[in-house]
């Protein structure tokens, strides 16, 4: 086998390309955001029950690091994150886009990507989405519940992502 020089396909194939100076993330000069917050699932809380977990520019991408905390909120109750549903674009179906049925049965966290391929990281959501093209405007993340009904608890998150 022969040795090989590999590069990022985003950053050290850039880096001849701009100034020497440090990257932030993948993309030079555009420093990473979160969105980060936290809220109360009720119990009770029905299967298809979702949880907006911020909007994002369809631009925008995620870093591997992102995830979601949860108390455990049922023994059969799980949750899976996407995008919603969203008819002004023809968005559909995508509620499972980033990770798909994890168990809440008891405390824990899901990492946010989970369920993108390797040679799908570092891509912009709408690429993630099956857009040919970026549709423009903001698409929305959720968390939605399924399996059983909740018998409550907390869930927060950290998503970091940086935009073209």
């Amino acid at each position: 086998m022969a040795v090989e020089d590999l590069k990022g396909v985003y950053v050290m194939a850039m880096a001849g390309l701009v100034p020497a100076r440090a990257a932030s993330f993948h993309h030079f000069d555009n420093p990473v955001k979160q969105l980060a917050d936290r809220v109360a699932v009720p119990s009770g809380a029905s299967i298809a029950s979702t949880i907006e977990l911020g909007q994002l520019k369809t631009s925008a991408v995620l870093s591997a690091l992102g995830f979601v905390q949860f108390a455990a909120l049922a023994a059969s109750t799980t949750l899976k994150v996407g995008l919603k549903d969203d008819s002004n674009i023809a968005l559909t179906g995508k509620t499972a886009l980033l990770n798909a049925a994890t168990s809440t049965a008891s405390a824990g966290s899901m990492a946010i990507g989970a369920a993108v391929a390797l040679a799908d990281r570092y891509k912009p959501l709408w690429e993630l989405a099956g857009f040919t093209a970026d549709p423009g405007g903001v698409f929305t993340l959720v968390a939605e519940l399924g399996g059983a009904a909740s018998t409550g608890g907390a869930v927060a998150w950290e998503i970091p992502f940086t935009s073209y």
